[in-house]
């Protein structure tokens, strides 16, 4: 199942990435300047901006070439992102997305657990 793809070179190609064991999306409303009235405890808010995208991908058993190949991948700052993602109502947005947090555990058989997230960096039609 192709669930995500990353742009991997000035091209604009696509490569496919590997399909992980798990994946999680969080969608977020961004506002401006909200507050809580002091009297009724009521929310003041201004959406400026909704359904921004934290992608989260666990991987269980990668070997030690696929986490290799994987995690160079991530320290690219904006990496162009195409996933499904249902919010959108199409199949697969495209998406200027940075990883801000990763984490890997290498398992006694010598293969490893990688997690990481892809966070939105830039606003898209239908936002």
């Amino acid at each position: 199942m192709i669930l995500w793809q990353l742009k991997t070179n000035k091209t604009g190609t696509y490569e496919t990435m590997p399909t992980p064991s798990s994946y999680k999306i969080d969608w977020e409303d961004l506002d401006n300047d909200s507050y809580r009235e002091i009297n009724e405890g009521n929310l003041i808010d201004e959406v400026i901006s909704k359904s921004w995208s934290k992608l989260y991908f666990s991987y269980n058993y990668l070997t030690e070439e696929q986490i290799e190949t994987l995690l160079p991948k991530l320290k690219n700052n904006p990496l162009y992102v195409r996933a499904k993602n249902p919010v959108f109502g199409t199949e697969y947005v495209e998406l200027e997305m940075r990883c801000s947090k990763k984490s890997a555990e290498m398992l006694e058989t010598g293969d490893y657990l990688l997690s990481f997230n892809l966070v939105q960096k830039k606003k898209v039609d239908g936002q």
